[in-house]
């Protein structure tokens, strides 16, 4: 196979992962992720939704939960360095897409009350 055709497929298959990891595998990486690590990306996704709902005082969730999710992975940086020893962990977590159910959980709490 061409590096171009191994280019193509390779985004193709990255588009389908996050597809699947918005129907749970995410969940489950993040639940599975050691308590350090998943303390640092929640409070991350807490942060960026309080923002949000100083910007939006009627929040959505779903807008919410799609502005937290992307919020949490450009921050990704950021997070691993508070994360300590943890941070490989967390670095290799926000790639499988782990910002998506900490946003939902940050998102559901000012939504929701």
């Amino acid at each position: 196979m061409s590096s171009e055709m191994g280019e193509i497929h390779r985004t193709g298959r990255d588009i389908n992962d996050v597809i699947v990891h918005l129907g749970g595998q995410a969940e489950s990486v993040f639940s599975s992720l050691a308590e350090p690590g998943r303390l640092s990306i929640q409070k991350k996704a807490d942060e960026l939704a309080a923002q949000y709902l100083e910007g939006n005082p009627n929040p959505d969730y779903y807008d919410c939960v799609e502005i937290v999710a992307e919020g949490v992975l450009t921050a990704g940086n950021e997070i691993k360095a508070s994360s300590g020893s943890w941070g490989d962990s967390v670095d290799a977590a926000l790639g499988a897409g782990v910002g998506i159910p900490a946003a939902k959980i940050a998102c559901k709490r000012i939504t929701m009350s």
